[in-house]
């Protein structure tokens, strides 16, 4: 779906998506894994370990976020400066004929 046809490319939009969805799932995906190594019995102080896995997690996605979303405004920055797409006007002269002498 392409609300404004001509300003932006159908890909655009699909690798913001995959982009932020990466940086949603993977910082947490990594912290629930390394949130295994740090249980009672196996580190003194796991609260405190589990603790700041959260927050390394909370403030990588919130820096991957606000880096897609500066990267959005830069894709639609471009995008207006570009303008929409405009087919030029023809070449003088008809296609397979050379131009005329002046």
């Amino acid at each position: 779906m392409n609300l404004w046809p001509g300003w932006s490319t159908s890909a655009a939009p699909r690798r913001l998506l995959w982009a932020a969805t990466a940086v949603v799932l993977l910082p947490w995906t990594i912290g629930e894994y390394l949130k295994t190594f740090h249980q009672p019995g196996i580190d003194d102080d796991w609260p405190r370990s589990l603790l700041m896995i959260d927050y390394l997690i909370i403030g990588s996605t919130l820096f991957g976020l606000s880096m897609v979303i500066a990267c959005t405004f830069g894709c639609w920055i471009v995008a207006v400066m570009r303008g929409p797409r405009r087919d030029g006007d023809p070449f003088p002269g008809d296609r397979g004929r050379p131009p005329p002498d002046d």
